[in-house]
């Protein structure tokens, strides 16, 4: 699986900084071209300029009146910020790399720059201002409806693997597999297979299933068979399986969307989600 174009959210904030930082390494290894995106949130500016809206001083307590200028000038300020940390890491990886600011309402900025893109890199959550009501509230928002390809990064933002991905030999399974063995081959770590018994495959089958959709006989594979009997069974198995990064796909009936949102609560590294997109999650 190629990533020619990658978009990174930045907020400002530390978690959206380590996010580009983990991604422009993995774009110098793959060649890809990284676009920088500040979202300036509508939503946020609405509330702002609503008569009643107040905010609280973090340290006096004393209630006052909020100023949509003074959020336009702070915009501005985040933006620049994340506009040159972009350009320090372009080139201190030697990356090919663009920056956007885009206006509206966060979530459909993101699932926008998904659509562009052969994958979204976003932190998991946000402390700036814009963050506020921005990527840490709509992150996992945008991974749960992605057709594409998102990785979140948390405060472990580094990818060095090995990776893990769940596997339930389904087309998205596939598809998911991919990705996770371009991550294996990029860090030189074996990939790790973890396959649902709920699936419904033998043993041996589901593992021969798995091989198949590995394109790359170099790749080592390890696999192990897992149980999600419940939504903290996911979580569970990917951290005690080692992996730095957990590959996940989203459109699959053994994975509901409380178990990926466990996963992305209680894993510290990062998690890859894959979506369908337009293709079929069941082999025909």
């Amino acid at each position: 699986m190629e990533f020619r174009r990658i978009v990174v959210a930045i907020d400002g904030s530390p978690t959206s900084i380590a996010a580009l930082e983990a991604t422009a390494e993995l774009a110098s290894a793959w060649g890809s071209e990284v676009v920088g995106l500040f979202i300036e949130d509508t939503n946020l500016l609405r509330m702002a300029s609503l008569p009643f809206a107040r905010e609280v001083g973090s340290h006096s307590g004393a209630h006052r009146a909020i100023n949509p200028d003074q959020f336009e000038r702070e915009f501005r300020s985040q933006a620049d910020r994340a506009r040159n940390t972009l350009w320090y890491m372009a080139e201190r990886f030697r990356l090919t790399a663009s920056f956007q600011v885009a206006r509206g309402p966060v979530k459909a900025e993101l699932v926008n720059a998904l659509r562009n893109s052969d994958m979204l890199a976003i932190g998991k959550g946000g402390q700036s201002v814009a963050a506020s009501l921005g990527l840490g509230t709509n992150a996992k928002a945008v991974a749960a409806d992605a057709s594409g390809i998102v990785l979140l990064y948390s405060h472990v933002a580094r990818v060095t693997g090995p990776p893990a991905v769940v596997y339930d030999g389904s087309m998205i399974g596939d598809k998911a597999i991919s990705a996770a063995e371009t991550l294996a081959l990029t860090l030189g770590t074996p990939l790790m297979v973890l396959c649902p018994v709920e699936a419904g495959f033998g043993k041996e089958e589901i593992e021969e299933m798995a091989r198949k959709a590995v394109a790359n006989p170099q790749v080592s594979v390890e696999f192990r068979r897992i149980l999600i009997q419940n939504v903290t069974d996911l979580a569970r198995n990917v951290r005690s399986s080692g992996a730095n990064v957990a590959v996940v796909p989203t459109s699959t009936e053994l994975l509901p969307p409380a178990a990926i949102e466990t996963l992305l609560s209680r894993f510290s590294g990062p998690v890859m989600l894959v979506g369908a997109g337009t293709e079929s999650t069941e082999r025909t």
